[in-house]
């Protein structure tokens, strides 16, 4: 099994022990790797704490610098009642960024790989995707319902 696959691997693993305390948000883990060897992880343990990312990168304080982070989910690139978590790995000074399947929120989708790779970052996108989709499936859904929602309410207004 190539690297990649086996740091996803361990990044759905952190992920699913939030499961049940993330809703509306995703279960998300991540891990930070450097020339082969685990440096740190973390996933979100609870809507409103601290993103995966953000969660291994503190245990780091200061020594990603040229690290690989490996995330189930899109980094967010968006204020809400965390930080953009896009800002914390453009801080971290990290080189690489595999991400397991895009955010399909509309605040996101996309434009968290868009800022990683215009600040020259290397970004590989879907790695083990099918199992991250699965793991979210109850968010990809809210997402879903609340995009057709919002298409509604603007189509009677």
């Amino acid at each position: 099994m190539n690297d990649d696959l086996r740091w996803m691997e361990r990044c759905l693993e952190l992920a699913a022990l939030a499961a049940g305390r993330t809703a509306p948000n995703p279960m998300v883990g991540a891990v930070v790797v450097r020339d082969g060897v685990l440096l740190a992880e973390g996933f979100h343990e609870r809507a409103g704490l601290a993103h995966a990312e953000v969660s291994a990168l503190r245990k780091l304080d200061g020594r990603a610098e040229g690290a690989t982070l490996y995330v189930s989910l899109e980094p967010c690139c968006h204020h809400g009642r965390t930080p953009p978590c896009t800002d914390a790995l453009l801080r971290a000074g990290v080189r690489r960024v595999v991400i397991g399947m895009i955010d399909p929120n509309p605040l996101v989708c996309g434009r968290g790989v868009a800022i990683l790779r215009s600040a020259g970052i290397e970004v590989v996108v879907g790695v083990h995707e099918r199992a991250c989709r699965e793991l979210n499936r109850v968010y990809i859904a809210g997402v879903a319902e609340r995009g057709a929602l919002s298409e509604r309410a603007t189509l009677t207004s």
